[in-house]
This record gives C-alpha cells, sequence and structure tokens, in this order.
C-alpha cells in the first residue's frame, strides 16, 4: 500500500482509489434493521407506508419551494417514491437517465461550480452526425474561442438538512411504533 493511500484512508477517506468513484457509505446495524422490518405485520407494513408517504410529500413540497423557477423545469423535475416493501423514501430527481440528463444543470446548482476558463469549439447547425476515424471532422467547425465561467455558490435544494421536516417524519414513524408494540404487548395481533 502506497503512503498516500495509508494516511488518506486512517483519515476516514472512504473513496476507491482504483475508479475514482465513491463507495457506498454503510451505518452500523442496517442489516438487522431491514431484517426487523421485514417481518413486520402487514397492518404495521402499511402504517409505516402511510407515515413515509406523507413525509415525503412534505419533504418534496420544501425542495420545490427552495427550486429555482426561472423556467420551473427543476421544480418540476423533482419527484417522491414510497417503496412500500423495503419501507424506503426516495424523494428529489428520480427519473429515467435521459430524465435526469435533461436537468444536468440541477448538480451545478446544487453543489455550485469553481470559475474556470473552457474552450467552446462551435460546429455548423445541421451538420451530419459524423465521425471520421472516430472524430468529429474539423471542417464542421464555425469558431474556437476561450469562455470564462464565473463561480457559482450551492443552493441546496435537494440535499438540503431539513431538520424540522426529519423530526416530523421521526416522530410518525415513533407512533407508529409505539401503537404496534402496545397493541402486541395487550395480546392483539399488531
Amino acid at each position: 500500500m502506497r503512503a498516500p493511500d495509508r494516511f488518506a484512508r486512517l483519515a476516514g477517506d472512504h473513496r476507491n482509489r482504483g475508479s475514482g468513484t465513491l463507495m457506498p457509505s454503510r451505518s452500523k446495524g442496517v442489516a438487522q434493521i431491514r431484517r426487523l422490518l421485514k417481518r413486520l405485520p402487514e397492518n404495521v407494513r402499511v402504517e409505516i407506508a402511510a407515515a413515509l408517504e406523507s413525509s415525503g410529500r412534505s419533504i418534496l413540497a420544501a425542495m420545490r419551494a427552495k427550486a429555482p423557477r426561472r423556467t420551473g423545469a427543476l421544480a418540476a423535475g423533482l419527484k417522491m417514491k414510497v417503496f412500500p416493501r423495503t419501507l424506503r423514501l426516495r424523494v428529489g430527481f428520480i427519473a429515467t437517465p435521459r430524465g435526469r440528463a435533461k436537468l444536468f444543470y440541477a448538480r451545478i446548482l446544487e453543489f455550485g461550480r469553481r470559475s474556470q476558463t473552457v474552450t467552446v469549439s462551435r460546429r455548423r447547425t445541421g451538420a451530419a452526425k459524423r465521425l471520421v476515424s472516430g472524430r468529429k471532422p474539423a471542417g464542421d467547425l464555425v469558431s474556437v474561442y476561450q469562455l470564462r465561467v464565473r463561480p457559482l455558490q450551492g443552493r441546496r435544494l435537494v440535499y438540503g438538512r431539513y431538520p424540522e421536516l426529519r423530526r416530523d417524519l421521526n416522530s410518525k414513524l415513533q407512533r407508529v411504533f409505539q401503537r404496534a408494540l402496545g397493541r402486541i404487548a395487550g395480546g392483539r395481533n399488531a
């Protein structure tokens, strides 16, 4: 192991050095919680899914309220989905890859960007989409110029903290579990 990799790992850097991608972080006990959730009675699962649905709608409304409104495409691209089998909630830009590609600038608005100078190559409009030896032909170039891109501060519309909404979701789920445990303790089927 090279020294920089060893020190990075000791410092808590969990990136996969080989591919340059981030490895998914795992919390301890996730597998046990998933097994527990699979063994829950059906009516408790339905209650949990309903709590996730109602909280998901409020989280989605908060995200849409933070989204910029120049065209409204970002707000329209925000979606919510509840997975009742695994009891998970996803809120954000949930779409097909083609749908996400249309909102490529959402990542720039979310996380921001550094200032930089880029080279722009303009091509003829209506030029055939042909490749010559795997490259676009140089004859299609109209102009090449340098463009200075200004920095942009991130807005955190999807990955914001939303502490009040998290507290609301946690309290709803606590009430569901308290009702279920109370029914079990009373001898009734949960």
